[in-house]
């Protein structure tokens, strides 16, 4: 099998629906007959769906959600950039990317998935059913994340959506694409149908298919490849998301337990966060990643735009802050303040994110983290207190020895209750930078009220739950081109 090379584009997350920001064309734009008639040849277009599925991570899409909701705010330096993202004025001819780079990964992780089906493809005799069963195993995971990256972007949240027994255009997701038809002029199926017919059957049939000893062959970086921690990792997020309560802890708690993964604290917890060339097996908390490489000529985006301006050894660009808000919320004693975070002397007053330091002085090597096993602790933690009602019960724990085993290794004081108040805080400090506080807040109907707010527009300041806005606009050629494609309430053309 071959190596996995992640091709991250220097451009990151264009605020464009026709941008494509994948830096070579994948293999089964070349012959998909001819590339998938072996099983060689599969395998390689897996390698290659791994680059253009997972592609967006290494981008701008995690630093967009962060300076969206509060976590980040733009630069005392004016370069120009992040200036769309915190004043929430997207459009459908300016909008994420993601749409055409996503349906562009699941058409081809379709064309893969369709191939190993038919069985028409021709393999050595050392290839196994166990083989082609992980491969189709990548495929249906990768097929699974673009869609739920989609589903989370261009609609509204699913349990908003059941709890209001909403029926009407809010209640639409994406369209779900299994073959690849040029001719199809696919409507949107519901939020609901997204996940019930395609990311949870994906993931679970994933599960079953793939070797729980199987690890891709010879990449540089295993905690960059499917393994089935990371399918059970996925699964107890998407059931968070889905309002499976005793689902979303049960998972939490297979790859809390599988022993591949620790809670670091201290010293270990910000060295794992040091520009790590290869990532260990084992021993750190990192599940899921974005592998990128230098030698390989992969590179990402975020440490230069989050990188304090001028600083020696590389200068950053400086675009975003950390923003006053988020930094209110930390104890002085928690050192993912003290130790993810710094001054410069330059600029008084203001914080920059380390979390993406660069490799070998390059801020642009980064990897970057999808799943971390802090997102499991608290992912349970809600989970149990979200479905106490109901008897959602872990043996072994409670919903505030998981919040207090985040907060305490970080150095941080204990809470006294799980509130979902306190996880949400919790989780906003953990993974600040990492993407997740948007979705978050789509989950917990929260509304955004920012203190640290330095645009011009005082109507974007904060943004009430509900709220159009926080379904991104569908691009307009794809609406336009469609007559099937109905567009977000609050974008549609006059």
């Amino acid at each position: 099998m071959k190596k996995i090379i992640l091709s991250i584009a220097v451009l990151g997350l264009a605020l464009s629906s026709c941008d494509d920001f994948l830096t070579k064309e994948p293999l089964l734009n070349q012959s998909s007959d001819l590339a998938l008639s072996t099983f060689e040849g599969i395998d390689d277009a897996t390698a290659g769906n791994y680059l253009s599925t997972i592609s967006w991570y290494g981008a701008t899409f995690p630093l967009t959600f962060d300076v969206m909701c509060g976590n980040g705010m733009v630069g005392p330096v004016n370069t120009g950039r992040m200036r769309q993202e915190p004043a929430w004025n997207f459009t459908p001819t300016s909008t994420l990317g993601l749409w055409s780079s996503a349906y562009s990964a699941i058409l081809n992780c379709n064309k893969v998935l369709a191939a190993i089906e038919q069985n028409t493809f021709t393999r050595t005799s050392d290839v196994t059913e166990a083989d082609i069963n992980n491969v189709k195993a990548e495929n249906l995971f990768l097929r699974a994340l673009a869609y739920f990256d989609l589903v989370r972007v261009y609609a509204q949240p699913y349990g908003y959506i059941k709890a209001n027994n909403i029926t009407d255009t809010r209640a639409l997701g994406v369209p779900i694409i299994t073959e690849e038809d040029i001719t199809a002029r696919p409507a949107r199926n519901t939020v609901a149908e997204v996940y019930e017919k395609l990311i949870i059957p994906d993931l679970q049939q994933a599960e079953q298919l793939m070797d729980p000893s199987y690890v891709r062959a010879d990449v540089a970086d295993r905690v960059a490849t499917i393994t089935t921690p990371v399918i059970q990792a996925m699964l107890a997020r998407v059931y968070l998301t889905h309002e499976d309560w005793q689902l979303a802890a049960d998972y939490a708690t297979k790859v809390i337990t599988n022993g591949r993964f620790r809670l670091l604290s201290g010293d270990n917890f910000l060295a794992m966060w040091k520009g790590r060339d290869i990532a260990s097996w084992s021993g750190d908390e990192f599940i899921f990643e974005v592998y990128v490489s230098q030698s390989d000529g992969t590179s990402t985006s975020l440490g230069s735009y989050l990188t304090a301006p001028e600083v020696i050894g590389g200068a950053g660009y400086g675009d975003v802050r950390v923003s006053n808000d988020l930094i209110s919320l930390f104890d002085e004693s928690d050192i993912r303040l003290t130790g993810l975070t710094k001054t410069n002397p330059r600029y008084p007053g203001y914080r920059w994110c380390t979390k993406y330091p660069g490799k070998t002085g390059g801020l642009q090597y980064n990897n970057v983290p999808i799943i971390r096993l802090s997102e499991m602790y608290l992912i349970r933690s809600e989970a149990l207190v979200r479905g106490s009602e109901s008897g959602v019960t872990v043996t072994g724990t409670t919903a505030l020895d998981d919040l207090n085993r985040v907060a305490t290794s970080r150095g941080a004081s204990s809470y006294s209750t799980p509130t979902l108040s306190n996880i949400f805080e919790e989780r906003r400090k953990e993974f600040f930078f990492e993407g997740h506080v948007y979705f978050d807040m789509k989950r917990l109907e929260l509304s955004l009220n920012r203190s640290d707010y330095t645009l011009s527009d005082p109507n974007a300041k904060n943004i009430k739950f509900p709220d159009p806005r926080w379904a991104f606009p569908i691009p307009e050629n794809d609406v336009l081109y469609n007559s099937n494609m109905v567009q977000n309430p609050g974008y549609q053309s006059n």
